[in-house]
């Protein structure tokens, strides 16, 4: 087991990714947090600011930050002049890719939900003081955001595969490459129910209470399973099985 996944190994790739990635998110977390308390007071007098301000904020900062971030997780494996030293790091494959998918899927989801509670708790102590309480204190077991992070780790597992797959331009190829894929399933999608019909009948069967289940509902289900359990899983294989690639062929 240890010549395949070592927690030690881990833990030290852990530390290496956090150590060399903290500087650039304290900046992005002071930019954000900048804009975070003085956004809602420039907008004082102007419009009214919905209660749940920093639930839209942690879901906006969370899906933008996070995929950016994603997409740059594995610069390192495709830059000549850095590598060598990636590529000569005592660890598998596997323990390089879990490195930073961990970083960017547990540890920044913790990270932002502590981050933007004591923004919020800043944020609306300065309102306070000078305007009075304009919106409602962010919770990290807010009902309401927990719903939204298998979607994030959707989108997230899709990025990290265009971080392993394309070596320039991570996420605009990424943007462009789930683009595509898109059309392509929405065509198809709208060719199959033009050709079967949705109100046929074909896909309408009888339960065994005499019942009638609804056209594609199996269909539906199937996509929604596929998108959330197969998928994510699916990405972060493939990427693992890129950098695995990548390091058996010395980067090239």
């Amino acid at each position: 087991m240890n010549d395949v996944l070592s927690a030690h190994r881990l833990l030290l790739l852990l530390r290496d990714e956090i150590g060399r990635r903290y500087r650039v998110h304290l900046i992005v977390s002071g930019v954000v947090a900048l804009l975070a308390i003085l956004g809602p007071a420039g907008f004082v007098g102007a419009v009214s600011i919905p209660e749940d301000f920093y639930r839209g904020f942690f879901l906006g900062v969370l899906f933008l930050w996070g995929t950016i971030s994603t997409s740059l997780a594995l610069t390192d494996l495709h830059d000549r002049n850095a590598n060598s030293a990636f590529l000569l790091l005592p660890a598998t494959a596997l323990e390089k890719t879990l490195a930073p998918l961990i970083v960017n899927t547990v540890v920044f989801i913790v990270y932002l939900l502590i981050f933007t509670s004591v923004l919020s708790l800043v944020g609306e102590a300065l309102e306070w003081l000078s305007l009075g309480p304009r919106n409602e204190w962010f919770s990290p077991f807010d009902r309401t955001v927990w719903p939204v992070i298998p979607h994030y780790l959707v989108v997230q597992s899709v990025f990290f595969l265009g971080a392993a797959w394309f070596r320039k331009a991570h996420y605009v190829k990424t943007l462009l490459a789930v683009a595509v894929i898109a059309t392509g399933v929405a065509a198809v999608n709208v060719g199959v129910a033009w050709v079967l019909g949705m109100g046929s009948g074909i896909f309408i069967v009888s339960d065994v209470d005499g019942g009638v289940i609804q056209p594609l509902s199996w269909l539906f289900s199937a996509a929604k399973v596929g998108y959330f359990v197969v998928l994510p899983p699916f990405c972060w294989f493939v990427a693992w099985l890129r950098v695995q690639e990548t390091q058996v062929s010395h980067g090239v």
